[in-house]
């Protein structure tokens, strides 16, 4: 005669079955909770290198970067070499880093909606005589509201250009009169290997002149309209040519003579 299971055994093979189910729900919950973290942890290390790659790939290109000195900014603007691309400018917008590129370009995306980018800077360090670097720095967040898949980094980093500048038009000051090229103690060798400098000195195809002027070549006066000598301070010293058609040329010189006049006194 077979004998049947009493109460008491029932309940603790019950009790046994619901540990082991509990023990392995909390498992699967566990597992669960560390796979939804990677995905989130994977999500923003992805985004955050490809969004410094690319800003590092665009300040290496870029010809120059147009912002203050050691002052931190949210806009970066990079003038490129090529007109189809000048200017390059990145900045953030509700949580997502846009670039836009040319007069009126459309702006891009340059991060996905996985993330959310905050608290964006841009500064640019002077490392004269080299080139300048860009400081970045931004947090980014995944975009989630599963408080379990809540991942968040700050990340910085500097990134020197590396192409020289160059311009594919004039280059003006943004505005009249009070902005300088070069500067003490940071003087311009030559400009186009035909203007030299050497301390105060100016040389013209002279490469390095030993006078305030020193011309290798001839010096041709050229002068159209007239000029004022007499009583005039600031014509003192001026050359004056004149050519004389069929006849004699005659150059002159603004000059005081002996009576303290000023006035044209002619050399040839």
């Amino acid at each position: 005669m077979k004998r049947g299971f009493t109460l008491i055994e029932l309940l603790i093979a019950t009790a046994i079955f619901t540990l082991v189910v509990i023990a392995f729900i909390s498992i699967f919950v566990a597992v669960a909770g560390v796979q939804a973290r990677q995905t989130s942890v994977a999500a923003v290390n992805e985004e955050s290198q490809a969004l410094l790659q690319k800003v590092q790939y665009y300040v290496e290109l870029s010809s120059s970067v147009s912002s203050t000195v050691d002052a931190s900014s949210s806009v970066l603007t990079l003038r490129m070499p090529s007109s189809s691309i000048d200017p390059t400018t990145l900045q953030l917008s509700s949580g997502t880093v846009y670039i836009t590129q040319g007069v009126g370009g459309t702006p891009q995306p340059l991060t996905s909606s996985r993330v959310n980018v905050s608290t964006l800077s841009f500064t640019r360090h002077a490392n004269t005589p080299g080139h300048d670097s860009v400081d970045v720095s931004f947090t980014m967040t995944y975009n989630t509201s599963n408080i379990k898949q809540m991942f968040s980094q700050a990340l910085q980093t500097s990134i020197a250009r590396v192409s020289a500048a160059t311009f594919d038009s004039s280059v003006l000051p943004a505005t009249s009169g009070s902005l300088n090229l070069g500067a003490a103690g940071q003087t311009w060798n030559s400009i186009n290997g035909i203007i030299y400098f050497s301390g105060t000195n100016v040389g013209i195809n002279a490469a390095s002149p030993q006078t305030a002027l020193e011309v290798n070549g001839g010096v041709r006066l050229n002068p159209s309209g007239s000029l004022t000598c007499a009583g005039n301070s600031n014509a003192r010293g001026t050359l004056w040519f004149t050519t004389g058609g069929a006849g004699k040329d005659s150059l002159q010189v603004c000059a005081q003579n002996a009576s303290g006049t000023l006035g044209w006194q002619t050399l040839y």
